[in-house]
């Protein structure tokens, strides 16, 4: 469901009782989004998932003068082994 901030003050009891699993609300204020209702257990699990998911990129920011951009040609060699 989308919804303008100012039309969901009036119900936002009524919103929250709603929002069960997956089911959220997207808040717009302009006709742009800016804010999402969504059930805290469902939340929660997505936060989890991230931090999983987080962890496993996540580059130390004293490492990053170490890193570079990788060039087409070598991801593409690196896409060929992996098919391999």
């Amino acid at each position: 469901m989308i919804l303008p901030v100012t039309k969901a003050r009036a119900q936002l009891g009524k919103l929250a009782d709603g929002l069960v699993g997956e089911k959220f609300v997207v808040l717009t204020k302009g006709g742009s989004p800016r804010a999402v209702l969504a059930d805290w257990r469902y939340f929660e699990e997505l936060r989890q998932e991230v931090k999983k998911i987080y962890g496993k990129t996540f580059i130390d920011p004293k490492l990053l003068p170490y890193t570079r951009e990788f060039s087409d040609k070598e991801v593409k060699e690196w896409q060929k082994e992996d098919k391999v």
